[in-house]
This record gives structure tokens, sequence and C-alpha cells, in this order.
């Protein structure tokens, strides 16, 4: 059943790899250990990745998603 009665939004908002990564943790309560002892990534990456020090790259992107 499609709804129709939805608008566009008037404003959109850019956010990087890292921003999406800690709103979806933030939003689950998680800290970045606990993410850390989900995912097997170190914390220290996800701070670097949180804080734009590195990239988001496609294998780490996939195991903090499956995480989240």
């Amino acid at each position: 059943m499609a709804r129709t009665d939805f608008r566009k939004a008037e404003r959109t908002v850019e956010v990087s790899g890292g921003e999406s990564v800690r709103i979806l943790r933030e939003l689950q309560g998680l800290s970045q250990k606990e993410l850390s002892a989900r995912s097997g990534l170190p914390q220290s990456t996800s701070s670097a990745l949180e804080h734009a020090r590195v990239t988001l790259g496609g294998e780490s992107a996939t195991v903090r998603a499956r995480a989240l």
C-alpha cells in the first residue's frame, strides 16, 4: 500500500559515513567500546572514523552495519 500524503523535505543535511555510524550507534545506546565488541573492529578505528581521521571503507562499513 503506497502512501501519497508525504511531501518532500524542504531541507536536507549531508552527513559523512563516520557521522552516520555515530548517529546509529548512539540511537541504539551503544558506546564505541560496545560497537567494537560486536563488530570485532578496534575501538580506536571507530573513534578515528567518527572524528573524520579515516574514511569508511566497504568491508568496514559492512561489518559495522551488521553490528548495528
